[in-house]
Order: structure tokens, then C-alpha cells, then sequence
């Protein structure tokens, strides 16, 4: 599924024909305007994008930015291709939850229907600006790129870069932040924490390439082992600031690893270069017990159970883990499939019975993949069970299984969690 890209494209080629003209509906004296009613809207959920020289591809700052393309807006809001936003609003409500609720979506469809009328500057509540992304309060290790780094391939290059961890005793890091170098054609970034054990393992991917990093699809690369050690750090997309842990938690880091930072580069030009720096916060204190815990079938990984057969639709697995020792608690969920996948989903099944969705994607997108913050972390005692749920279509004529190339398939669930235990 390609939606992001192609809603950039159509947006911008809208922009030079006759769908780019101001819609021609009769003036409505009682519809929405632009400075009252849509441009709070659009600095809420769509500005952190579509500011100039952002991933967007064009701005969505001012009323003669969003008259010119109002009605590729409206189709845009309608069909739920944008913002970007996978989770299913009706399974749990998550703190960076940038979605449109239906009223925003009726009050946009109204005021381009209604003439796409600016109104009056003084109605604003403020200029359209993204909301400023939360920064760390401070930062004691900043991991950048060695060198920038062009883009080969278009109009999708996923890249990893190893960055040396300095730190010779263990530390926890409390918090982190991504800060693109180029943002008009940063994607996503992804930091990988890899176990000391793995690093020469990935110090030879990365000499094997003769250019800056090293290609890498579905996660930071590596064997199949290898990648059962391997964790996320955090994700970064469009828009998102800092991250920090739950107050007394922190993921543990041991002397001699590495990270291992994924960028996805997306650009229909040709790409200037990029040079994206990860900022960390550093606990040399003890702290409780955080980690960003991959959730999948261990057997799916060493190739077995996970058939995705050529030419079906719907093939669906499940992965569950009970719980029977401490509890420990959720706090933000992300999915994780290649590009047959249909949609994901997490739940908890108490032990009495009772279900709890987590996190529900009912329209799979590879190209947007975001971790989502539980407005209300979750806890998960001993007896109950955690459930991944995936399920994909496969039009090849070959047959898919777990795999880090582009015709093969994943299933992951990744939580932010913490425990006391």
C-alpha cells in the first residue's frame, strides 16, 4: 500500500491543473471560514507536515496555500487518507492521536462546499504553525550521522547508520529525541539498541557498503538471532518531538553497544543530502526497569508457522503470551509488517475473560508506521495474555513468510513498557 506517496503526488499535480482552482460553489454566509474554523484544524493535525521544506511537499500555512487545493483537501479528509493516522479510534485513545474527528472532518468538507471562504483575520485564534514538538529538558549524548548521506534510491531508501555507544559502564537512557538534517525528505527514523554480542555482525554489514550505512528493509538487518536481541530505542515520524520514559524508568544500555538508526528517505525529486542526529538522555543512577519490547512468535522468525501462501487474501496468525510471573505495564504500542500486510491489532485477555484492545490498525500503511501513546498506560498482570493479531493478502505467485527482504513479511508488536520486577 502506497497512500502516503500518492496523496503528495496527487496534491501537487492538483496544484498545476484545473482541480488546483478555487472551488466554484456559491458563497454560503453561514459556512465555516478559514481564520475561525479550518486553520486550527490544519495547525493541529496537518501543519507538522506541510510546512515548506517538510516531508508534506508543499505548505498548508496560509488561506491562499489551502483555497488553491481545497477541493483535493476535502476529498483527502474524507477518505481518511489524511492526516496519516492507522489506529482505530474506537479501540483506545492514545495521547498523540492526530486524527480528525468527524465534526473536523464535516467542518472542512462545509467550508470548501461553502465557498472556501477566508473570513475574518481577527476571528483566529493564531497563526497556523505545527505545534511546537516537545523537547528533552536536556541532553547528554547527541549520535549524528558520520557523514551526510544523498539518497540512491527513489523514491524510497531505507538506510541504517551505526553510531558508536561511548559509554563504558551501563546507563539508562530516559529519554530521546530525532532531529532531522533535511526534513524535506526524512520519512521515519527508527534507533535500534544492538547487543554487544551482535555489533561486529553489524560493523560487517556496514563495511560491506562502500557508501555512507548500509541498506536495510524491515529492521536494522542482521541474522536471525541477532534480531531477536535486537531493540527498538524510541521511532521518530513528521511532526513528533522528544520521548522520555515514565518518571523513575529507564532502558538499560550496556558498555559496547551500538545503534543502529534506520532512516526511511522519501522524495520525488532528486534528494539533497542528510545528516539526522538522535539526542538521548542519560541516567548513570539505577533506574526501574523500561524497555521497548519486540512481541512476535519466536518460531515465525527461525522460518516456521507463518505461511502467507501465493495468491490468497486474508491470511491471518496469531501469536498470545500469558503472563505468570510479575506484572508490567504498557504504555505505547507501534505495529510492525511489510507491505502485503492488510492490518494489526493487540489486545489483553484477562484471565477472567474480559478483553482490552490496545491498538488496532484496520488499514495496514508501511509507508506510516507510528508508535502509539496509551492515554492511560495498561497493566498486565500474571495469568493474563497478550495477543498480536496480523493478517495480510499476498497477490505474488510466490509464498511469503518472515523474512527482511521486500517479498517477505514480518509480524511484530512493539511496546514502550516498564516494571518494578
Amino acid at each position: 500500500m502506497r497512500t502516503a506517496p500518492l496523496v503528495v503526488l496527487s496534491l501537487a499535480l492538483a496544484a498545476c491543473d484545473g482541480s488546483a482552482t478555487p472551488p466554484a460553489n456559491p458563497l454560503d454566509p453561514n459556512a465555516p471560514t478559514w481564520h475561525a474554523d479550518v486553520a486550527p484544524i490544519v495547525s493541529r493535525s496537518c501543519a507538522g507536515c506541510h510546512v515548506e521544506g517538510a516531508i508534506g511537499g508543499f505548505p498548508l500555512i496560509t488561506f491562499d496555500d489551502a483555497r488553491t487545493i481545497a477541493n483535493p483537501i476535502r476529498d483527502s479528509v474524507q477518505s481518511r487518507r489524511m492526516p496519516p493516522w492507522g489506529a482505530d479510534n474506537d479501540c483506545n485513545t492514545y495521547e498523540n492521536n492526530r486524527a480528525l474527528t468527524q465534526d473536523e472532518v464535516d467542518t472542512i468538507v462545509a467550508w470548501v462546499d461553502g465557498g472556501a471562504q477566508e473570513g475574518d483575520p481577527a476571528d483566529s485564534p493564531g497563526p497556523v504553525a505545527p505545534l511546537t514538538p516537545f523537547t528533552l529538558d536536556r541532553v547528554d549524548l547527541s549520535l549524528s550521522l558520520a557523514e551526510p548521506y544523498t539518497p540512491q534510491a527513489s523514491p524510497d531508501d531505507y538506510r541504517c547508520f551505526l553510531m558508536e555507544w561511548p559509554y563504558e559502564e551501563r546507563v539508562w537512557v530516559t529519554g530521546y529525541e530525532v532531529v532531522p538534517d533535511n526534513a524535506a525528505i526524512v520519512h521515519h527514523v527508527i534507533p535500534f539498541l544492538i547487543d554487544p554480542d551482535d555489533a561486529e555482525e553489524y560493523r560487517a554489514l556496514d563495511a560491506a557498503d562502500p557508501a555512507p550505512g548500509y541498506p536495510c528493509y524491515g529492521g536494522p538487518g542482521g541474522d536471525i538471532e541477532t534480531l531477536i536481541n535486537t531493540r527498538w530505542l524510541g521511532s521518530w515520524a513528521p511532526g513528533g518531538g522528544a520521548r522520555t520514559m515514565p518518571e523513575g524508568y529507564g532502558v538499560r544500555v550496556k558498555p559496547g553497544s551500538l545503534i543502529a538508526v534506520q532512516l526511511h528517505y522519501y522524495s520525488l525529486t532528486t534528494p539533497g543530502p542528510d545528516q539526522t542526529q538522535v539526542n538521548l538522555r542519560i541516567s548513570e543512577t539505577e533506574l526501574g526497569w523500561a524497555d521497548v519490547q519486540p512481541w512476535t512468535e519466536v518460531a515465525w522468525v527461525l522460518g516456521l508457522g507463518m505461511e502467507i501462501p501465493a495468491n490468497t487474501d486474508d491470511v491471518t496468525h496469531v501469536f498470545e503470551y500469558t503472563e505468570d510471573d510479575s506484572p508490567f505495564t504498557l504504555h505505547d504500542l507501534a505495529l510492525h509488517m511489510h507491505t502485503m500486510g492488510q492490518s494489526g491489532e493487540m489486545r489483553v485477555i484477562r484471565q477472567n475473560g474480559d478483553e482490552e484492545c490496545l491498538v488496532s490498525v484496520p488499514r495496514w500503511d508501511f509507508n506510516w508506521q507510528t508508535a502509539y501513546a496509551l492515554a492511560e498506560p495498561v497493566t498486565v498482570n500474571p495469568g493474563d495474555t497478550v495477543r498480536l493479531t496480523c493478517t495480510w493478502d499476498n497477490p505474488t505467485d510466490d509464498d511469503a513468510a518472515w523474512g527482511e527482504g521486500t517479498g517477505d513479511e514480518m509480524c511484530l508488536g512493539i511496546t514502550l513498557l516498564t516494571s518494578d520486577d
